[in-house]
């Protein structure tokens, strides 16, 4: 399986899922602290990563990836950082909402 088809399963498909479900309560207000800590998981993130691949603890097959690469890494495991953070933030958005009230 490629870098890109296991994102678009295991994350991109149930952002979608949290995304219409919860649509009704998405704000730009309400996904204001998701953007910042996005920008948060960027800046940590990127330098750490890029030393590990550069050092060879750990590396990405070729023929799993599409070839563009920022750095050391391939651009699917900078879409991994932030689609990661955003499935994870949607979904304690959601599970919040149920016992915190607006």
């Amino acid at each position: 399986m490629t870098y890109a088809r296991f994102l678009g399963l295991f994350v991109v498909l149930p952002i979608v899922f949290l995304a219409v479900r919860y649509r009704k309560t998405l704000t730009a207000r309400s996904l204001a602290p998701l953007g910042l800590l996005l920008l948060v998981v960027y800046v940590a993130t990127t330098p750490w990563d890029n030393l590990a691949v550069k050092w060879g603890l750990w590396g990405f097959d070729p023929e799993r990836i599409w070839g563009i690469k920022l750095g050391y890494l391939p651009l699917e495991e900078y879409l991994f950082f932030g689609l990661q953070t955003l499935l994870v933030g949607l979904w304690a958005r959601a599970r919040l909402s149920r016992v915190v009230s607006p």
